[in-house]
């Protein structure tokens, strides 16, 4: 049923996902696994993610700062957006406007000041399987040629049979994914999202995985599939509805119009 199909998973799946993956324990190992580095010490991340404020409203998944050294900005997606490279480059002014505050006063003064090198991360987790790995560039939307400017998007598949040499030294991103693509899994077999979702939840915890989490936010989990849209679905329904409105509007006028001609015929 349409009720019952727009109230789904894509949203949830990017809160699940940011607040898995979104501890520093976590993100010290997405970056290792990433970076090909080893480091051990949580002490060196700073997360730094966007919540929103009074003066900006913008939000991104996960940010954070590695020994001061990179600014790492990772989002998940469910659907492929070409224009991520736009919306990163403004999550990363906001993020360096915020990083520079103490040192706003030398902005104009002849010594260099130093930020974190930046780097850009998508996960992919949706149903497009015909890819593994993606770049987006930032230069892809400018509407002239231009080289005084880029921002690269590194974007991974996390689908099951999809980077799984990533997955085998990155637990975070192997367990998300194994938790997401079984649930995906049980609800394309035809599962209620209630049912597919707690059957998904025992599956894991019985093989180990994401065991802690799950067992401390079972209810959280199971309350968040339950109360969130399907983006798709939901743009789908709003298109529905814009149509639905302008059909009713086109008749509306054509009625009028034709009330209009019938007065100026009998005049």
């Amino acid at each position: 049923m349409k009720g019952e199909d727009s109230m789904t998973n894509p949203r949830v799946r990017d809160t699940l996902f940011c607040k898995y993956a979104g501890t520093a324990s976590n993100l010290l190992a997405i970056s290792n696994a990433i970076r090909g580095t080893n480091h051990t010490d949580t002490s060196r991340i700073q997360i730094n993610t966007l919540q929103g404020s009074f003066y900006s409203n913008l939000k991104n998944d996960i940010s954070f700062v590695l020994d001061t050294l990179i600014m790492m900005l990772i989002e998940h997606q469910t659907t492929l957006n070409p224009n991520m490279p736009v919306r990163l480059l403004n999550y990363v002014a906001e993020l360096f406007k915020i990083y520079l505050e103490p040192e706003k006063r030398k902005m104009y003064s002849s010594s260099l000041i130093q930020i974190p090198a930046p780097e850009f991360y998508v996960f992919y987790d949706g149903d497009d399987t015909s890819f593994e790995r993606k770049i987006l560039k930032l230069s892809d939307a400018f509407k002239a040629p231009s080289d005084k400017l880029e921002l690269i998007v590194h974007v991974y598949n996390l689908a099951t049979g999809k980077n799984e040499a990533l997955k085998s030294i990155c637990k975070p991103l192997r367990e998300y994914s194994t938790f997401s693509n079984h649930y995906k899994l049980l609800r394309q077999q035809g599962l209620a999202i209630d049912e597919a979702v707690r059957d998904t939840i025992r599956y894991c915890i019985d093989n180990n995985v994401m065991k802690d989490y799950l067992q401390h936010n079972e209810s959280e989990v199971i309350n968040m599939f339950g109360f969130e849209w399907n983006e798709k679905e939901e743009r789908e329904a709003l298109l529905e509805a814009g149509e639905a409105r302008g059909k009713a509007r086109g008749i509306a006028i054509g009625r009028a119009s034709g009330r209009i001609e019938s007065v100026r015929e009998l005049l």
